[in-house]
This record gives C-alpha cells, structure tokens and sequence, in this order.
C-alpha cells in the first residue's frame, strides 16, 4: 500500500516548551513512496513508521531505505536498512541515517559509510554528516578518499563540498599517488583539477628523495609542483634549502627562489643565490641574483676546513654532446689543447733545473755580463760565473713573488663537480682526460656525436676568495672538452705578498690534475716587499708548471723585465734591473734554486740613493691591493647553512591506515607506498581508534558554507616570474581553507 504524506501540515504548537514555526512545503520532509506507513503515538509524540523501500525527498535529495521512524512535528527521519541518500549524482551509503530536516543534516553511520560523487571519487568512513541543502559532506574520526585517477587521500577528519568538488582535510592529513607520498596538518583537493594544496609541517616523499616545506600545491596532470616558505630538499646527492620551489616534471625543468642554498655531499661543493632555474636531461643550471659557489676541503689531519668562494653576476653549468656543439668552438677547443714544443735552449735549461748536482751560493746565479747574453747550450753541470755585484744577498731575496704565483687550492676548487638538484637540482663540475678527448675523434661519428661535455660560465665581477689565494675577472669559462678553466676581462690572482695579472689566465688540468698555468699577453708578477719596494717581473706570456700540486717551473717568455730589489743585512740598499728574451726559474719548496736568461740578456744594478722615480717601476704597473678580496664576506654575507634539516627531527612516511581499513585493495598496491608497511599501517591504525574512543570527535551543528583561511598561513611570496612556467592556480575563492573549531 502506497502512502502519500505530502500534505500533512504542521500547525503552530507547543512541544516540550519550544515552539515550531509553520514550515513551508520546501522546508517539509515529503515521502515519496512506500510499502506501508503506521501511525503511533509515544510520550506524546506522533510518529510514522515507514517500511518499504522507502523514498523521502527534501532539498531536492532522495533518502531511501527500508525502514524509518517520521517524526513530522520535529521534521526528523531515522533511517535503516539499504539507506541511500542520493543527490545530482552524488551518492552516499550506510547503515543507519539521522535526518534533522530543520537543519538539512543527515547524520549518516555505519561499518562502511561511503559517498561517491558523479565523477567516481569515492569517500569512505564510519562517521558522516551531510548537508543536503548545501551539498557539503563532514566526516570524522578517520576517512580515506580514493579518486578516479588513484590518488589516496585520508585524514581523521575533514570536509566534501559537493558543488565546488573540493575535499578539505585536517589532522593526520596523508596523501598518496604512483611517484609523490605526502604529509601536512591541512589539504585541498580539487578533484575536478587534480590539483592538491596543503598547508603546515609539509613532508612530500618522491622517488627521487625527500622534501618537507610549510605550504605546496601538486598538479598531478602537468605534474607540476609548488613548494613555499622554509622548503628543504634532500636526495642521494644534494641537500638544498629555498623559500620557492617551482618544478615541472614534464619538462624536467624548475625554479628555486629567495635564499637559495644547495648542498652537494658528494663533491663538497655548496651553492647560494637567490634565484636557481634548472633543466634536467641534458643538465643545465643558471644561478641569478647574488650567486655564490663553494667548494670546500677538509685536512684530514687537522680535520679543519678550507672554503674556496666563488661569486658572478650569473653562474651558468650545462652538459651538451660534441654532435650539438659549434663546430668552431669544438676546433678551438682541440687547438687549445696543443702545447708547443720546446725549443732545445728550453730543452737544455729544464735538464739543468733537474740535475742534482747543481749548487748555489746564497744567492741566486746571474750572469756576470749585463750586456752579454747567456749561451743556451751550457752544459748543466757548470756553474756559471759570477760577479760579485751581480750576486743578491740571499735567494729568496732574488724572486720573492714566484714562490707562490699559483698555490695549490686552486687545483682543488676547480676539480670538483658541480650539482645540484629539486627535488631533481644539479651542478656538474667535470674534468675530462684531455689525452683522452682528443683520441675522441678516431671513434665512430656516433660515439663522438653523443659523448658530454660539460661547460661552467661566470661572468661580470667574479671574484674569488680562498685563505690563500684571491682572484677578480670579469669572466670564467670551463669545459672538459680541453679540461681548462680560462680568465677573461683584466684577470689578476693574488697569492701572500704576490699579484699576478695577464689579458687572460689559463688552467690546464690533465687527469683531474692542474699541470700548468697560462698568463696570456701582457703577463705581470707584483710582490711587495715592506711597504714601498715592489719585485716585478713582465713579459708577454708566462707559465707555471705545476707538479703534485705545486710549482716547480716558471718560465717568462717573450721581452722579459725584471726588477729585484736587493737587501744588505736586511736592509734594501740597491735595485738589480733585467731584460732577455727569455727566463726560466726552477723552485723547490716554492722557493728559486736556479734562474736562467736567454737571448739578449741585459743587467743593471742601480744603488737606491742614485734610483730614478721612472726606474721604480715597469711600464703596466698597477698595484690593485684595494680590489683584493680581504675575507669571504667580501664574497657574501650570506649565512651558510651547516644543518639543512632539523636537528633530531626524525621524519617517517605516510602509513596510510585509513586506507587500509576502508580500502584494502588500494593500500596493496605496489605504487602505493614502500613495501613492507602493512605491519606499521596496522599498528597506527590501533592507535588513532584508541584515540577516538578516548577523545572522539564532536561533530558540528553547523558546517561552515565555505572553505575559510586558518590563521598562522604566511603570506604567498612573489609570483613565479612570467618568463618560467607557473603552476595553473586553483580556483579563486574568497576563502580557501576552513577555520580550525575547538
């Protein structure tokens, strides 16, 4: 039998001293349709008892099931067996249904409580109310949300809002999808735009390492990430720091900004600036606004450290193949490797630095006749002729600056790699084997084509600082084709007392090894000694060899000046002035053992009380102290960050015990989480039902008709620069996050 209850009206009464206003027939819960409908009185109460299937309509929502108490005078449905609400698509089940239809709330429980929307997201729980006029959805004491594409949501509490498709979700907040696992105090899901956004205590684990930050969003389409304020990346190789972490993972590309710092643990390398874009496959890094490179050395005996620092306007690191590289630049590159052979008066000279034999005054040997030049073919064992004017007081005295023209850090700060990575940033500082890259070519076209070669570019006011050597030039290149770091733009290097400066500077390095040092056209070597006497020393080129990370040879070569100032017991009291075509001065311990002049050698010794002011210096003398860089904040002020992470903060992954509970299926996956958790999930999930049984939840009288922005949410920093890829933003909504309710 069909009963028809739309026409029952409620007039005004008087019921357990409240009074109930007349409602109007949209206000009205209106049965539909049933087997039966009995009529009962209790405690003064009438009620209607519905079997069926029964349909109940209101607010444009059917509640079906197969039994219901009505209570009409208080509008309030108690629903059991099969109970369904369904609304424009949206369906939710359960075991039991509580319907206050002045408050269009139905307070749905059971074992399994799930609500399905049109699109196929599925919410399941054991704890749900729902807004029937509003089409929101609260659920509590833990739920799991699976959507149509496989992302796993879950949390012990949180809201659906049916028309806007967005799922708010607080307290043990987790998500999960096939590459990303993920953790935070608060989380939206547009699931219309697979967008996810949260908020408080970030933790994300990729498959390329781990990243906690205080607010994020993930477009899982586009595969677009956004990570803000405080974000920290580490992987196997890097441990990087930002406030703004833009990464596509489609293009492999991505965007660090404010307070960049990235750490590579493997090559002891550390990077600074405020702006790090990046592209992965090939390799390609530019670092902006304020960059900042430094390797580091740790003495394993005095386990100290020693920073070499390292800053340009731009720092840029890139790999390529030799295939897609400019022909002309690979030729040049080949040609720089070629080293000229020596001369045999060269040939001569370097068998006289190595013979053992050799044995010098206190002075430094220098020939006898200013004006006659020194033979190249004197045989090694000989010791030339000396005249007593023509003889320092002591060795050290006769070359000061070359004992370290080039010291030995700067071998280290060029052999290690440079990396970094964004969850994905890296630098790559590679030396190649020059003999090697050069045999390159007799391979096939294809092994040649698709060899790397890395390349690292600093221009504009670069500078570099190290305990024991300082350096400015407007431009550094490096690429492993030729495995050499070359100096553009008035280079000078500063060593102890020594300056050194050329038009260009060259490092040459040959199995991670520096062998030799190029000072290219116009080459000047600047000591000071005491305040106002200065040893120098020009030529067209010079070079310093290098052997186990010290020098061993210099050689100016090409028009050739000198000038050393000689002391008396301690006290300078002449000026000794050479010229030749050439000069080659052996060391050992960084200090002159032996100094050769060839080719028109010219000599004078001028006593200081008949010295010229013009005869002081050397045409091209520029003494530039004041640039020099003094310490490493010359470099930065920046605050290097030693601790990337917390200290004993102890961070675990996403469990996912909900899931495991409402969804078992979905929590075996193997795309899901790491294996051999299910142990773990199980416990957590004991442990939250104690904590609902201790403190459960109360659910809301009222839910809130949108999302609203909690407090203690910093402000978002400056927008992703036009000329980089943004991340496509949500909807713009008044308010975006639900206020937390005591």
């Amino acid at each position: 039998m069909v009963l028809l209850a739309g026409l029952i009206t409620t007039r005004n009464v008087i019921l357990a001293g409240t009074v109930r206003q007349e409602r109007t027939e949209e206000e009205k819960v209106h049965l539909i349709s049933a087997q039966m409908a009995q009529m009962y009185e209790l405690f003064g109460v009438s009620y209607r008892k519905v079997t069926g299937p029964a349909r109940f309509l209101h607010n444009n929502t059917y509640i079906l099931c197969d039994t219901a108490i009505w209570n009409t005078a208080d509008n309030i449905i108690d629903a059991v067996g099969n109970v369904q609400i369904i609304q424009e698509g949206t369906q939710l089940t359960g075991e039991t249904i509580h319907y206050l239809g002045d408050l269009n709330i139905a307070q749905v429980r059971g074992r399994m409580v799930e609500l399905i929307d049109k699109e196929e997201n599925r919410l399941r729980t054991q704890y749900l109310d729902f807004n029937t006029k509003d089409s929101i959805a609260y659920f509590f004491n833990g739920g799991s949300v699976v959507d149509n594409k496989g992302t796993i949501l879950e949390s012990r509490r949180g809201y659906y809002y049916s028309k806007e498709k967005l799922f708010c979700l607080y307290e043990h907040v987790e998500m999960g999808t096939d590459t990303l696992r993920l953790k935070a105090d608060s989380l939206y899901y547009h699931s219309d735009l697979n967008l996810a956004e949260f908020w408080g205590n970030v933790q994300a684990w990729h498959t390329d390492g781990f990243l906690t930050a205080q607010e994020g969003t993930y477009k899982r389409d586009e595969e677009l990430y956004h990570f803000m304020h405080d974000v920290f990346i580490r992987t196997e190789e890097q441990e990087i720091r930002a406030e703004d972490v833009h990464y596509d993972k489609g293009k492999n590309s991505g965007l660090l900004r404010h307070n960049v710092q990235v750490r590579d643990t493997t090559q002891q390398v550390h990077i600074m600036g405020d702006r790090l874009d990046f592209r992965r496959e090939p390799d390609w890094i530019q670092v902006t606004e304020d960059p900042v490179f430094i390797a580091w050395e740790i003495n394993r005996e005095t386990n100290s450290r020693d920073s070499l620092f390292l800053r340009a306007d731009t720092l840029l690191a890139y790999t390529s193949t030799y295939g897609e590289m400019d022909s002309l630049e690979r030729v040049r590159a080949f040609e720089r490797q070629e080293i000229p052979e020596r001369k045999k008066n060269a040939a001569t000279a370097d068998s006289m630095s190595r013979g053992g034999s050799v044995s010098l005054p206190a002075s430094v040997a220098f020939p006898d006749s200013p004006g006659v030049p020194v033979k190249d073919t004197l045989p090694p064992a000989k010791d030339i002729p000396l005249s007593p004017e023509d003889i320092p007081s002591s060795p050290q005295d006769s070359l000061p600056p070359v004992k370290d023209t080039v010291p030995d850090p700067v071998t280290e700060s060029v052999q290690n790699h440079l990396k970094a990575a964004l969850l994905e940033v890296q630098l790559s500082f590679v030396k190649a084997d020059s003999t090697l890259l050069s045999n390159v070519t007799f391979l096939g076209d294809s092994l040649f084509n698709t060899t790397e070669v890395h390349f690292l570019y600093g221009y504009n006011n670069v500078k570099v600082y190290k305990s024991d050597i300082q350096s400015l030039c407007d431009s550094l290149v490096f690429n492993s084709i030729d495995s050499m770091m070359r100096q553009y733009g008035s280079p000078v290097l500063w060593n102890q007392e020594s300056q050194l400066s050329a038009d260009s500077i060259q490092f040459r390095f040959s199995r991670d090894s520096l062998y030799r040092v190029d000072f290219l056209s116009n080459a000047f070597l600047i000591s000071q000694e005491e305040e106002v006497f200065f040893h120098q020393i020009k030529a067209d080129l010079m070079y310093a060899h290098v052997r186990d990370n010290d020098i061993y040879r210099f050689d100016a070569i090409k028009n050739a000046k000198a000038l050393f100032y000689i002391p008396e017991d301690s006290i300078i009291t002449s000026l000794n002035i050479k010229e030749c075509d050439q000069m080659n001065v052996w060391l050992k311990d960084r200090r002159a053992q032996r100094i050769v002049y060839k080719t028109a050698v010219k000599s004078d010794m001028i006593p200081l009380y008949d010295l010229k002011k013009d005869q002081e210096r050397l045409a091209g003398f520029t003494w530039r102290a004041p640039d020099r860089p003094l310490d490493r904040y010359a470099i930065t002020p920046r605050t290097i960050v030693v601790d990337f992470a917390q200290p004993g903060t102890k961070y675990t992954e996403p469990l996912f015990p909900y899931t495991l509970k409402y969804f078992p299926a979905v929590h075996a996956l193997p795309s899901t989480l790491r294996t051999g958790v299910t142990t773990d999930a199980v416990k957590e999930l004991s442990q939250r039902e104690r904590e609902n049984r201790i403190n459960p939840y109360i659910p809301l009288k009222d839910m809130p008709l949108t999302p609203e922005k909690p407090a203690g949410i910093p402000e978002k920093p400056v927008k992703m620069p036009e000329n980089a890829r943004k991340i496509t933003p949500a909807l713009q909504r008044k308010q975006l996050q639900i206020q937390e309710i005591e």
